[in-house]
């Protein structure tokens, strides 16, 4: 009987745990963006043995330098539309403002800076809609009056000390806010086809 490689054993429940810890601090330290927490966690959460384990987080340092503390910031729309999308990096808290205006935030493509984010945000006669990745946890704090709150999410938010958090405070008048993890069609369609036109990268596997 030949003699078992140390990545072959199966991996037990507290070393997906770890694994699962790992991944958050290197995204809290921006080496990750949510996108590709989300994604590693799911393949770690998933994995059976050691070395399945070990290839999640083989290109990450056991440890990082602490980052440089990032000040609040500010999205504001007033009787405008405004959306961020794309590489952006957030501090531990930025306030989002729309007033008789529309704000879209996708947060797929962003980085963190700690296991809390919180968006504080005053929305009156307006309309905000925050786009998460997939298992990413959400805590939805602010208050609703004469207003919809929606939360659009295929993986329920289980708040647990493993997953970064996206905490969202402050409220809504007369507005509404939707959080959702999935792009609706009309996003869907322009990313499919913004896709067609990318430039392939010198290193592109096509």
């Amino acid at each position: 009987m030949s003699e078992q490689r140390p990545e072959e054993i199966r991996a037990s429940d507290q070393e997906r745990e770890r694994t699962g810890e790992m991944l958050r601090e290197a995204t809290v330290e921006g080496r990750l963006t949510l996108d590709e927490f989300s994604e590693r966690y799911t393949l770690a959460q998933r994995a059976r043995t050691r070395g399945e384990l070990d290839a999640v987080v083989r290109d990450l340092p056991s440890l990082g330098a602490p980052a440089g503390r990032i000040p609040p910031a500010k999205v504001t729309a007033i009787l405008s539309g405004i959306e961020r999308t794309g590489a952006w990096r957030l501090g531990p808290m930025t306030t989002v403002t729309s007033i008789l205006g529309s704000c879209k935030l996708d947060l797929r493509q962003s980085t963190i800076s700690s296991e809390f984010t919180t968006l504080d945000v005053r929305v009156v006669l307006g309309s905000l809609e925050i786009i998460v990745p997939p298992g990413v946890d959400v805590d939805v704090d602010a208050a609703a009056i004469l207003s919809g709150r929606e939360m659009k999410l295929a993986h329920p938010s289980a708040v647990n000390g493993t997953k970064p958090v996206i905490r969202i405070t402050g409220s809504v008048f007369c507005g509404s806010i939707v959080v959702r993890d999935t792009p609706n069609l009309g996003d869907r369609i322009k990313e499919s086809i913004s896709s067609l036109f990318e430039t392939p990268r010198p290193n592109d596997q096509r």
